[in-house]
């Protein structure tokens, strides 16, 4: 790619930051040069950490930074990433440095950095997890084993405006309390959900059957 060609393409890559950063209250972002070749770019949500050698257990992070550099041979080659936060994750080196193949996306020029950020908030969150392509044993046997965690850990897509999940996300506990134990399971309906048969409600004097009240069923 000539020094022109890839001039338009950072240039271009500044600009789907700016849009991405416009669409979500998760990320913000420093960019260096002009065009840029480097940024910082930070993530504004809860993921898995844990302090190098602090002998710590694992805990939620709710700041995440990312350093980002494009190099003499972008986008033929991949960006030079590497996570300046600590973060604990199978697919993320010890000391920070991230392969995008290791994270489920195999490098091609046509990907852009917007992409890229999506993907490492996948990771952060740890909506992303192979513990097949694994470079820290100590990640991959914890995500392996462990089984108190619910991940991701932040139910928030990077486009999004922040704040608690949607009014159609709902966290519920499957049965009487004390009968079965609690459940982190989410429960989704969204515009394609079917609506199930109503059941035949008894009329009341206070209340007809043919009113439009919605039932909630609770403990």
């Amino acid at each position: 790619m000539s020094s022109d060609d890839q001039a338009e393409r950072l240039a271009a890559e500044l600009e789907l930051m700016r849009a991405l950063a416009e669409k979500s209250s998760i990320l913000e972002f420093e960019s260096d040069g002009d065009p840029p070749k480097e940024y910082k770019v930070k993530f504004l949500g809860r993921g898995i950490s844990r302090l190098v050698h602090s002998g710590k257990e694992v805990e939620y992070a709710e700041l995440h930074q990312v350093q980002i550099r494009l190099g003499y041979a972008y986008p033929e080659q991949p960006p030079e990433i590497r996570w300046l936060t600590p973060i604990f994750h199978p697919n993320i080196s010890v000391i920070g440095h991230v392969r995008l193949d290791d994270c489920g996306l195999p490098w091609h020029e046509e990907i852009t950095l917007d992409v890229v950020c999506e993907r490492l908030w996948d990771v952060a969150r740890g909506a992303h997890v192979d513990l097949d392509k694994s470079n820290n044993y100590t990640a991959k046997k914890w995500f392996g084993e462990q089984k108190v965690v619910t991940l991701p850990a932040d139910l928030r897509p990077l486009q999004s405006l922040g704040g608690p999940p949607p009014a159609n996300v709902v966290r519920y506990q499957r049965g009487p309390a004390g009968r079965q134990p609690a459940s982190d399971e989410v429960l989704y309906i969204g515009e394609d959900t079917s609506t199930p048969e109503l059941p035949r409600r008894r009329e009341t004097p206070r209340k007809p059957a043919d009113d439009d009240d919605v039932l909630y069923i609770g403990d």
